[in-house]
This record gives C-alpha cells, sequence and structure tokens, in this order.
C-alpha cells in the first residue's frame, strides 16, 4: 500500500486529538472540513464515580431559568429545552451536575463537525440522561463567516416562538449551511421558518429587522472577556476545552469534572517541542474472554471491547466482523477475541445481554448468541425487566437446553467475569465501544473492513508504529502552524501550474484541497468569474498550489496527484475542474484512483500512461512541499489564497477578489 492511501486511512483511526476550531487570529486551525469526517463513530461512557458511588463535581456558575410554563418544553428527541434568564437556549436537565457551554458559528464547518458527530452522541447518552445541560452562545466570526450574524439571528427569531422551535431552527442551519451561504440568507431563512410552521409575519420582521443583533454581540463581548478566539469552544463547569475534538474527549473531560478533577489546560496554539509521542502497545491479559475466534497463533491479535446494546458494536458486528472472519480469522492472519464493556449508564441491558452470551457459550454457542443478540438489538433493548424473557426465546431459537440457560441467566453467573472484564478495559483507558487493541494498538470506533484490512497488514509487516509515528509527526507540524501573516509574503510559484498572462500586474497563488468544501464553492460561485474578468483579459495570473487536508480529507492527496499525472498530458487545468465537478462521487471512496483513471479517459488522455503515474506516486515529495511551504506561511485551512503576496483566508466572494485586484492594479 502506498503512503497516500496510508496516510488517508490512518487518519481515520489516529487517537491524538488535534483542535479543530474556526478562529480569525490565534486559533490553531489545521483545515476547513465538512460532516464527511473519518473519525470512527463509538459510544461512551458517561464517567466513573467513587467509591462511595456518588460522583464528585467540579461546579460551575449555574445560571437562573426562565420559569414562564410549569410544563417544560421537550424537542423531538424528548430532551427538556429552554431559556435561561438572561435568554440564552439550553437542552438537557437544569439540575445536572455538568453546565457545558458552548460558543459556536453557524457557518463554521467545524462547529458543524461538532453537531453532526458529537452533538448527537451526547444527546442521547450525557445530555438525554440527566448528566450534562447545553447552553448555547452565539460568536459569528462575521470576518470570514459572513453569513453567520444573519443565521444566529434566524435561531434567535425562531426562539421568540419557543425553545422547540430554537433548535429545530439551530438544527435546520448546522445541517444546511451551503444552501444559505448566499447573499440574500434571509431568503433561505423564511422558508426554513415556513417548513418548520412558524408565524411568518412575526419571523419574518425579526429577520429583516436584525433584532438579536444587539444579543449576539453581546455574546461576542462575553466569549471574547473569557478567553475565546476561535469556534467552538467550549466551557464544562467553568473550565475551556477548545475545538470540535472528538467524543472520547468530551465524555473524558465530562467523567473528569464530575469526579472533581481538572480539566487539560486549554490547548497551546503550537504544540511543545519535543518527539512526537506514539501510543505504546499495550499488554492485554488472557482472563475475562468471552469469546475466540481462529487460531491462537496468528500473527496478529485483536481485542474488542464491546457492548451488545451500542448501535455502533451492532455495526461492526454485523457488517465488519463478517468480511473479517473470512478474510482475515479463517486465513490464519488474525486471531480475534471478544470482551465486555457494557456501558450501562446509557444501555442498561447491555450487561445482561453479556451475561446472557456467556450463559449460551456454556453450551457451546457463545458466537451464536453473540450474533442473535446484535441481530434483534432492537427487539430487546430498552425492555427493563422482560429482557430475560427474549433473551430465552432466542436461547430456545437456537435449540439450547432453555432451563439451564434461564437457571445461568437468572444466577447471574457470569456476572463477575463481566465486572472484571470492565475493570480491566477501565484500566486500559477503554472509554467507549466498540475499542480494539491490534497486537495491543488502541483504535476506537467502528470502522469499515478496509481500515482493519490496512491496520492488520501493517501490524503483521511490523510497521504500525512507523505509521503512527509518522501521522504524530504530522500532526505536531501542524499544531506549530505559524500566526497568519499580516505582511506580503514572496511565495514561490516556480514549477507550479498557472493560468494567464505571466506578466500580469496581479498574481493570484491559491492553496487549495480537492476534496474541500469550500474549495469546491470557490470553484463554482468564485473562480469562473475571477477567469473570466481578469485572467482571461491579462490581468492576473492564476497559480495553484496543492494544501490537502489528509486528516479530514482522506482522497485529497491522491486527487491533487491525479491533476499533476493529468498535467504531464497538458490536461492540468482540465482535470483540476473536473476533480472539483465530481468532488460528491469520488470524495470519501477508498477506490477513488480507479475513478480518476475514469476521468483521464474522460478526457481522452493515455490512460495507461497516468495510472502508471498516479500508483507510482511521484509527485508525492512536490505536493508535501507545497503543504509545509503552506503552513510556513501561516495557511491554516483551505482555500487560501496570496494576492501579490497578500493574505486572504477562505471561499470570499467574488465582490472581495474584485476590490483587492482593483486596488493593488491602480498602485
Amino acid at each position: 500500500m502506498n503512503n497516500i492511501k496510508a496516510r488517508g486511512l490512518l487518519s481515520a483511526f489516529f487517537l491524538f486529538f488535534l483542535l479543530v476550531a474556526c478562529g480569525p487570529a490565534t486559533a490553531v486551525n489545521p483545515g476547513l472540513t465538512d460532516n464527511q469526517a473519518t473519525a470512527g463513530e463509538n459510544d461512551t461512557t458517561t464517567g466513573a464515580t467513587n467509591e462511595t458511588g456518588a460522583t464528585a463535581t467540579t461546579e460551575a456558575t449555574r445560571p437562573t431559568f426562565a420559569t414562564e410554563s410549569n410544563s417544560p418544553e421537550t424537542d423531538a428527541s424528548g430532551i427538556e429545552v429552554g431559556f435561561t434568564e438572561d435568554g440564552h437556549p439550553y437542552r438537557g436537565n437544569p439540575e445536572a451536575p455538568v453546565i457545558m457551554e458552548e460558543f459556536s458559528d453557524y457557518q463554521c464547518p467545524f462547529c458543524r463537525r461538532f453537531f453532526n458527530e458529537t452533538l448527537v452522541a451526547l444527546d442521547e447518552s450525557e445530555i438525554a440522561g440527566g448528566q450534562v445541560l447545553l447552553i448555547f452562545y452565539d460568536f459569528p466570526l462575521t470576518s470570514i463567516h459572513p453569513q453567520a450574524m444573519a443565521a444566529a439571528n434566524a435561531a434567535r427569531c425562531a426562539g421568540e416562538q419557543g425553545a422547540a422551535a430554537y433548535w429545530t431552527m439551530h438544527d435546520r442551519l448546522f445541517a444546511n449551511p451551503e444552501q444559505w451561504s448566499v447573499q440574500d440568507p434571509n431568503v433561505v431563512f423564511s422558508q426554513y421558518g415556513q417548513e418548520q410552521g412558524l408565524e411568518m409575519e412575526r419571523f419574518d420582521e425579526c429577520l429583516a429587522s436584525e433584532r438579536h443583533s444587539a444579543g449576539i454581540q453581546a455574546d461576542l463581548d462575553l466569549g471574547q472577556s473569557r478567553g475565546v478566539n476561535s469556534t467552538p469552544s467550549f466551557f464544562i463547569n467553568d473550565q475551556p476545552l477548545v475545538g470540535a475534538q472528538p467524543l472520547p474527549a468530551f465524555t473524558n473531560a465530562i467523567a473528569t469534572v464530575k469526579e472533581g478533577g481538572q480539566i487539560a489546560a486549554a490547548q497551546p496554539t503550537t504544540a511543545p517541542s519535543g518527539p512526537a509521542v506514539v501510543p505504546t502497545p499495550a499488554t492485554i491479559p488472557d482472563d475475562n474472554i468471552a469469546g475466540t475466534l481462529g487460531d491462537s497463533d496468528a500473527p496478529v491479535r485483536i481485542v474488542e471491547y464491546s457492548d451488545y446494546q451500542c448501535p455502533y458494536c451492532q455495526r461492526h458486528s454485523l457488517e465488519t466482523l463478517p468480511q473479517m472472519m473470512s478474510q482475515m480469522i479463517e486465513t490464519g492472519q488474525v486471531y480475534y477475541i471478544f470482551k465486555d464493556f457494557p456501558i450501562e449508564s446509557i444501555h442498561p441491558q447491555a450487561r445482561a445481554a453479556a451475561n446472557a452470551a456467556r450463559c449460551a457459550g456454556d453450551q457451546d454457542a457463545y458466537w451464536q448468541m453473540h450474533d442473535a443478540l446484535f441481530e434483534s438489538q432492537n427487539q430487546w433493548a430498552n425492555q427493563g425487566a422482560a429482557v430475560n424473557e427474549i433473551f430465552a426465546t432466542l436461547a430456545a431459537d437456537l435449540a439450547l437446553d432453555v432451563d439451564s440457560f434461564n437457571e445461568c441467566v437468572a444466577t447471574g453467573r457470569h456476572d463477575t467475569v463481566v465486572q472484571a472484564s470492565i475493570d480491566e478495559a477501565l484500566s486500559l483507558g477503554v472509554r467507549s465501544t466498540p475499542t480494539f487493541f491490534i497486537d495491543g494498538y488502541p483504535v476506537a470506533g467502528a470502522y469499515p473492513f478496509d481500515t482493519f484490512a490496512f491496520i492488520v497488514d501493517n501490524a503483521e509487516a511490523g510497521t504500525l508504529v512507523d505509521l503512527f509515528r509518522q501521522q504524530a509527526e504530522e500532526a505536531s507540524a501542524q499544531q506549530q502552524t505559524p500566526a497568519e501573516p499580516s505582511e506580503p509574503v514572496d511565495v514561490p510559484i516556480d514549477g507550479a501550474y498557472m493560468l494567464g498572462n505571466p506578466d500580469a500586474p496581479v498574481t493570484i497563488v491559491e492553496y487549495t484541497d480537492y476534496q474541500c468544501p469550500f474549495c469546491l464553492r470557490h470553484f463554482q460561485q468564485t473562480f469562473p468569474l475571477l477567469k473570466a474578468n481578469f485572467i482571461d483579459t491579462g490581468q492576473v495570473r492564476y497559480v495553484f498550489k496543492d494544501l490537502p487536508l489528509t486528516s479530514i480529507h482522506p482522497q485529497a492527496f491522491a486527487a491533487a496527484e491525479a491533476a499533476r499525472c493529468a498535467g504531464e498530458q497538458e490536461a492540468y487545468v482540465a482535470m483540476h475542474d473536473l476533480l472539483f465537478a465530481k468532488q460528491s462521487e469520488w470524495g470519501g471512496r477508498s477506490d477513488a484512483a480507479g475513478l480518476f483513471s475514469q476521468y483521464a479517459a474522460q478526457l481522452e488522455l493515455d490512460t495507461a500512461q497516468f495510472d502508471v503515474c498516479l500508483s507510482s506516486g511521484k509527485y508525492e515529495a512536490a505536493i508535501t512541499a507545497d503543504l509545509q511551504e503552506g503552513l510556513g506561511f501561516g495557511v491554516r485551512g483551505t482555500p487560501t489564497f496570496f494576492i501579490n503576496g497578500n493574505y486572504l483566508a477562505g471561499a470570499q466572494p467574488y465582490s472581495v477578489f474584485e476590490q483587492i485586484i482593483g486596488s493593488l492594479a491602480s498602485q
């Protein structure tokens, strides 16, 4: 497997937490992203308790709440919603031991990532479980997100008609930013209001008058007074946590404050010096095993800690494990060990299911019951005391001795070893399910088979630690990105692909990522106007540079290679355009290289030459040089432009470029 695919796949399970936040100046921002992030999905614990079973919580400054009604509102998922006395929307139990304050920007891609990937899981566990109260504050960064202020106003206008209406609009705004990131977003917001069933005259008047601009500005001032300079930023019981961190970062922070501890100090904008840190392989004891598959002498050993009520564990069991069975376990490559980690705080029947599976194992039917439990998860989950009757039915379906099975379940015969498995997992740092240890290296989340195949192949070859180290070094380099330049910089353009008059008075250098949705927006909305009005008229020379952010866009590097390979046949720009035009087709596909070859054929290139070029990795060094060069100039996201050396970040509208070009051309 070449380094490009390695970089892309490894980013899907790499466990180091990078800051991912939108920010105007000082925030670390390794790139822009959308909701197709590659982090694994998992369920997670709500935190450990002390020896007495009571949680010792670091207290937060507790707000007061509006009390217009004795019957609090709930949203569509049944979570209590309302407003604090000073008008901020909240969701969750007002008496929750942990208060999480979010400062956010509706147009920020990292805020959207938090909404899509993390808030959903927190809703289902910590918030719905009464452990966390979420309070939302507006922090629109209008210098880079020009419609964010209007979006914040739209949510508040909806909120005038109830807290549930606020959160419905909040969700709609984060779900569809590409729809309203236009010249007049209020037109789109009005459509949302109509679809939501709002009283439209009142809502439209609120939109047009920008009624809540003062309140939004007050949130900005409050955030800045508390040190917020990027989005999303959080305070968990008044302790800061910055960026759209993975779910385990939030659950660990929540558990920490519940235990009275301190979250690690706010992340620095530059990483400390020293070698990159890679995980140390854990030694997994041979005790507390629920079930095994394969040859114990296989070269690679995988240990899974799982929860029978966890939907992500179900996905792994039903979709990925069968492929692993046929292609890794039965071929003698992998020895697979299953251990229990039921998270009872959010999955109250999971422990009983773990016991039931082990009871079936007493009759040599562990894996049959394992499969049956996951297949029927929706039938027995949340059934309370009736769950054992359902388990008995499953046992009968498997032709087990039901009386013996029921006696085992009723007495909790295996409960002690299930608890020992839980304790073992906690001692190894497991906080979510499914979590795997592959030759001792931790991998958290339900990933597709291709990811496991990549990891296992490298584990068998003894190169897994090298790939972890490589990713750690790249992550460290990205965190050490210098500050954005405040003066013009001299960007070298020798050897770069370009369009336009080489003697044009204005040169625009674009650092781009073919998988970035904001780069796509620039390509679709702004670049055609720049080309027609400035490039084709000889006023602007346009230079292309690569800055693939593989930690969030795993196919971007290969796409950059494809464009350069097409360039060998005088088709760089044609491939550039086609890659952006078909971004939704190849983005997120492990077989993207095959699609790139099809595009080469579509452009009537010599596909044999193109395929050899693409598979050779011959442009890896050049693309990496562009990436490092951009980071060295303070580039923090894509697209980023240097216009006669002057820094401009983001998919800005055409009018911004027009004004800058006009100003520079007149100098």
